[in-house]
């Protein structure tokens, strides 16, 4: 918001720079003009070429200057936009880094409690936090995360420098995958809830003592992509999850679709990184 406010008070500074500019030249063309209708009064011919010859060249100059005035006001904004870009994609790509670590953790941790419940040799027991990836293996959330100044480059065109032109490919394949990121959350919606569909196999009790302080610095600094219990406390039976083949295979749907949405995300996180490589570079 603040690259496109100095881009507007750029431009009217400009505008008010080249009015001025043209009212002298008017001052300049009129001076010409009188001098012009005084030659032809006096028929002094070769007085009235020389002020034709000066007439052409004034103009012409008078558009080249125009054309690298246009070209530099054009340059200008196209470089706020740039830098605007530049601040928008290292924010992204923030997010979406913890985003991919905090998933990922948590499909390791859903993983790990897959191979406890498959291997019944193993453990009769399950651990808080392998519970806490079965029960919440559907509460994930993917932050869409918009990059204001893209579409603002790409419709202006070509861009001014060689450098900046390497650049508009990689902005259209990264608004083509978005396109396609953007439905993760949709995607998102296909997760088995298991706890609210097997309650013998995740009972739940509430929480007396609840802290709504303490868990929301918790949501705020730890789990940006995933929202878990703050009322309520979830149990799991494994011999009940065992014994229900059916849980298991959702379970493995859900990891399934974690590994789907991983791989989605890793894909843009590696576009915008490369996005962020060539604006450095700019």
């Amino acid at each position: 918001m603040e690259g496109k406010k100095n881009i507007v008070l750029t431009t009217k500074v400009r505008n008010t720079e080249l009015l001025a500019c043209s009212i002298l030249n008017l001052r300049s063309v009129l001076m010409l003009l009188r001098r012009i209708t005084q030659h032809f009064k006096e028929q002094n011919w070769f007085a009235i070429g020389i002020d034709f010859f000066i007439v052409v060249i004034g103009v012409f100059i008078g558009l080249q200057v125009s054309n690298w005035n246009a070209n530099l006001r054009e340059s200008a904004e196209e470089k706020q936009l740039l830098l605007q870009l530049q601040t928008d994609v290292t924010a992204a790509l923030t997010i979406k880094t913890d985003w991919l670590n905090e998933i990922g953790s948590h499909r390791d941790s859903l993983l790990s409690a897959l191979a406890v419940v498959q291997n019944k040799q193993d453990s009769p027991t399950i651990s808080d936090k392998h519970c806490k990836a079965m029960w919440s293996s559907h509460l994930i959330f993917y932050p869409e995360v918009s990059l204001a100044a893209l579409n603002d480059i790409l419709s202006k065109g070509a861009l001014h420098t060689s450098q900046r032109q390497a650049l508009r490919p990689m902005l259209l394949a990264y608004r083509e995958r978005h396109q396609v990121i953007i439905q993760l959350n949709t995607v998102i919606r296909d997760f088995s809830n298991l706890g609210d569909t097997y309650g013998d196999a995740f009972p739940r009790k509430v929480v007396e003592q609840y802290e709504f302080t303490t868990m929301t610095e918790k949501a705020t600094k730890q789990e940006s992509g995933r929202i878990t219990d703050s009322t309520f406390h979830t149990n799991c039976q494994l011999d009940a999850i065992r014994t229900n083949q059916t849980i298991q295979n959702k379970l493995l749907s859900n990891l399934a679709r974690t590994d789907g949405l991983l791989q989605r995300v890793k894909i843009e996180v590696a576009a915008l990184q490369q996005i962020e490589n060539a604006l450095f570079k700019n």
